[in-house]
């Protein structure tokens, strides 16, 4: 056996083995992707509470389409990246902005440290602050009502 072969035999398991390790990842990603819609697919998740925002369409107009209502089940995490659970394709968003989530029998809405700010009725926030409904949620300058 020369060199080129056994060169030749370990890069094939070497391919054969990085061909393995993309199939693996891309059904996973498929599978948690699967998984994450999978909460998604009614308006209603059984044993965890529900709450809405609603698009409030005002001066500023949004760069790309927004729908009318986002669901929130239970918790939610809003900004630009895909990894949210709300996803807001806008400039001003940052990748993770805020977590609105239910404790306690409360609402709580909390900034993540974004660049542009998160406003609750007009006031900035910069600690964790409980809902009422019908608040009026500011996120990087796109509007929204906090919905039971």
């Amino acid at each position: 056996m020369t060199f080129y072969n056994f060169l030749s035999s370990i890069l094939s398991y070497v391919f054969t083995f990085i061909i393995y390790l993309f199939i693996f990842g891309v059904i996973r990603l498929i599978y948690l992707d699967v998984k994450k819609m999978s909460r998604f697919e009614n308006n209603s998740v059984s044993g965890v509470e529900t709450a809405s925002l609603k698009t409030l369409h005002g001066k500023n107009q949004a760069e790309t389409e927004l729908k009318n209502r986002y669901m929130i089940y239970g918790e939610a995490v809003i900004g630009r990246s895909k990894t949210c659970d709300i996803v807001l394709r806008e400039k001003y968003v940052s990748n993770q902005h805020v977590r609105i989530w239910f404790e306690k029998g409360e609402w709580y809405l909390e900034d993540l440290g974004s660049r542009n700010g998160t406003e609750v009725n007009g006031q900035r926030i910069r600690q964790r602050v409980m809902l009422d409904p019908q608040d009026e949620i500011s996120i990087g300058g796109l509007r929204f009502v906090f919905e039971l």
